[in-house]
């Protein structure tokens, strides 16, 4: 028989309300809380190696196999026991919690503390995982041991001590491996307490606290409820798998749609975690005033390194001269490779240019960014300066923007002090913010706009099961990007260097050398 007190929901609307409030200072990156957030990581320490072994294995502890297998135990003898219904409310709290962290993970997409961690994690930082299932399993137990012993006894404030300090040392031990900041761990426990106590309440007002006419009214209410439940999960499984299949067969007609494979000596990348990968992005762009040819007035080469936890976007000068492989001896602006030669010729020169092998490339028309960051949701931008550009005024400091303010903003150099190289700037920071939304599960929500665009827009070599690889081993790596602008010195040919009265960028051989030495470190090759 039960005999618990009926819980009323204020505790968990305030819980609610708190988690709210701390994912939405988390998603808005506010720059106060970001820093108080992160405070405990400015203290240089040397962390005891005996003692971090001790807390990695304890903070196991509080994972997914573990959490869930304690769950079904006492789910076990619940069932035994004939309370059929609570032991389905244990185990599936569990699996609630799990999914909704998974969910905001992803959403969210935090990255993780930018410190040197003590744990490997290849997942977003906010909420905690750990935090989460410990809190669920605490909170769950005691409200069934409240449940049958509603008077505090001696034993139960003793089991409701030992598992509180349990939850708080694994939140603590989250810290101190550095892998999460106090807000994931908090939030974590607040999602937990929330779903857990307001499942609770809905099963005591539902059954627990519940006068049934008889004992088969009781059971019949019983097996309905499990049925329903059980009906409620297979057809939602069996409509995640339908949409599912709907999004691959989608995804799939996309990459194919993409799909241009290149006859070329540099072999693919393997694309497991344990060898790096590069690629050559070029943005193309085709002005239809002055009717020019479609040319790379984007060159970007990306580095990913799964060891050194690091991906690299190094912009070349699109009017560098150089050397145009396939041309015989010819010297020209980079970016005329791909005019003469497409994007095989493109591939080469840089190849040659950097002595580093180019293992895959990625083709975007210009034209389409603007669809693209429309598709994501627009993008969060840091401008440097003031300017205008398009009828688009563009003032300092952060901003939001749409797509075609989002392709402007990335166009424009003739205001900028810089000017291509400003732009290549801009360039690489529009790149960096629509990779984090499109790796993002909220990109999950766009995703038909997202295929539309990008096999209207793009082209490459990967295969779908390639670029499901590169997500999948290199998501640590792609979470920190770091940019680098190849610099250069204007000068006007003159009939033998360079055509007359063209603008060219001469990379001095020292500049050269460092961008070379940088790319092959993250390529794990020798520098020259």
């Amino acid at each position: 028989m039960y005999t618990s007190k009926e819980k009323n929901f204020t505790p968990v609307i305030f819980s609610v309300v708190l988690f709210s409030l701390l994912s939405f200072l988390v998603v808005k990156n506010v720059s106060w809380f970001t820093n108080l957030d992160s405070w405990i990581y400015q203290f240089n320490w040397k962390p005891n190696e005996t003692l971090t072994s001790f807390v990695n294995l304890f903070a196991k502890t509080a994972t997914i196999v573990p959490i869930f297998s304690l769950s079904l135990i006492v789910s076990f003898v619940l069932w035994k026991n004939k309370h059929k219904l609570l032991a389905v409310w244990m185990s599936s709290n569990v699996l609630v919690v799990s999914a909704l962290g998974f969910i905001l993970k992803n959403f969210v997409a935090r990255p993780r503390p930018n410190v040197e961690q003590l744990a490997e994690k290849s997942s977003y930082s906010f909420p905690s995982g750990h935090s989460l299932l410990a809190m669920c399993l605490t909170c769950s137990v005691i409200l069934i041991v409240h449940t049958f012993y509603p008077r505090k006894t001696k034993n139960y404030r003793i089991l409701k001590n030992v598992l509180l300090l349990y939850v708080l040392l694994i939140g603590l031990s989250r810290i101190y491996l550095r892998v999460h900041y106090p807000s994931d761990v908090i939030a974590g426990f607040l999602l937990s307490f929330s779903w857990v106590n307001f499942s609770y309440i809905c099963l005591q007002r539902l059954y627990l606290n519940r006068t049934f006419t008889s004992r088969e009214a009781k059971k019949k209410f019983v097996q309905r409820t499990i049925l329903a439940s059980l009906t409620v999960l297979l057809l939602a499984v069996a409509g995640a798998s339908v949409y599912g299949a709907t999004v691959f067969n989608n995804v799939q007609k996309t990459a194919d749609k993409m799909y241009q494979p290149l006859n070329r000596k540099t072999k693919p990348a393997e694309l497991n975690n344990s060898k790096p990968v590069s690629f050559l992005l070029l943005g193309i762009a085709n002005d239809s005033k002055r009717k020019t040819d479609l040319r790379a007035n984007t060159i970007m080469v990306v580095t990913v390194n799964n060891q050194l936890k690091k991906t690299t976007i190094t912009s070349i000068p699109r009017d560098a001269y150089v050397e145009i492989v396939g041309k015989e001896g010819v010297y020209d602006k980079i970016n005329h490779a791909h005019s003469f030669g497409g994007d095989e010729m493109m591939i080469n020169t840089v190849e040659h240019y950097l002595d580093i092998p180019i293992n895959h490339y990625f083709v975007i028309n210009m034209d389409g960014l603007a669809a693209l960051s429309d598709a994501v949701g627009g993008v969060t931008v840091n401008n440097d300066f003031e300017f205008d550009a398009e009828g688009i005024h563009y003032p300092k400091g952060e901003q939001h923007l749409g797509g075609w303010e989002t392709l402007q903003y990335a166009r424009m150099r003739y205001e900028d002090p810089l000017g291509d190289y400003g732009r290549q700037k801009r360039q690489r920071e529009v790149t960096i913010q629509l990779t984090k939304e499109l790796i993002s599960m909220k990109s999950v929500f766009h995703y038909q706009e997202l295929l539309d665009v990008i096999g209207d827009n793009g082209q490459t070599d990967m295969t779908l099961d390639q670029m499901t690889l590169l997500m999948k081993n290199y998501q640590k790596a792609l979470e920190n990007i770091e940019s680098y602008q190849m610099q250069g010195e204007g000068f006007t040919g003159d009939g033998y260097t360079g055509e007359e009265g063209i603008s060219y960028q001469s990379i001095s051989d020292e500049e050269k050398q460092k961008v070379t030495s940088e790319l092959k470190k993250q390529l794990n090759l020798d520098a020259p």
